[in-house]
Parts: C-alpha cells; sequence; structure tokens
C-alpha cells in the first residue's frame, strides 16, 4: 500500500512540474507614503546622488551628503526579472528626484530623522 502511494505521489510530481518559465520586467506605479508609514529619511552614504528618475543611468539633480534629512514623498517597487528594486522619491529643500531604498534610513517621524542625523554626523 505504502509503495502505491509513493509511486502515485511521485508521478503526480513528476508530471506536474513544468519547466521554469522566465517572468516579465513591469514597473508598479509610485505609491504614495501613507499615515503613519515611514516619510523622513536620512542619507546613510557619504554621497548620494538624486537621480531624476528611478533608475541609475539617469540624469543626476544634486547630490546629498551621509546625514542630510530628506522627505519621502512616495515609494517605487520595479521589478526586473527576479530582482525588485525599491526606489523613495525625495525632496530636499527645492531638489525632489529618487534614490534606491538603501541607501536612506526611514522614519515615521521628522524628529526622529532628526536625532538620527544628529547622532550621524557627531559619529563621523
Amino acid at each position: 500500500m505504502h509503495r502505491y502511494l509513493l509511486l502515485l505521489l511521485f508521478s503526480v510530481l513528476l508530471f506536474s512540474c513544468e519547466p521554469e518559465q522566465e517572468m516579465p520586467d513591469f514597473t508598479l506605479p509610485a505609491t504614495p507614503i501613507m499615515e503613519g508609514t515611514s516619510s523622513w529619511g536620512v542619507v546613510n552614504v557619504s554621497y548620494l546622488k538624486i537621480s531624476r528618475e528611478p533608475s541609475d543611468d539617469q540624469h543626476i539633480v544634486t547630490t546629498l551628503r551621509q546625514g542630510d534629512l530628506v522627505q519621502i514623498e512616495s515609494v517605487h517597487y520595479i521589478t526586473q526579472g527576479r530582482n525588485q528594486n525599491v526606489w523613495y522619491n525625495i525632496r530636499k529643500d527645492k531638489f525632489q528626484g529618487w534614490v534606491r531604498e538603501e541607501s536612506l534610513d526611514s522614519y515615521s517621524t521628522r524628529e526622529k530623522a532628526e536625532t538620527a542625523s544628529r547622532g550621524m554626523l557627531e559619529n563621523n
């Protein structure tokens, strides 16, 4: 009886498998920051280039320095194959543009971000 079940299970697994299909590339629209989520960021790299669009090969709007405080206005998820990149649309003074998620530490309030920024600048 056990052999019959094992044979049946093996047959189901064998014939139900399909070759791996490549995922199509697609981009989701920007997601506005909702109340109660992170809306402030602190630059956590030495120098950060702000791009005009969410892509590494776009025109550079300006450059920020480690510890700079920015407002996060929206989040953009870009899927390429099996990789997903998260981009923040940010504002700093008169400049607005896009940066990768990993280049900012995000905070729910401006006060928390300012505290983190001061701590980061004091440690450098």
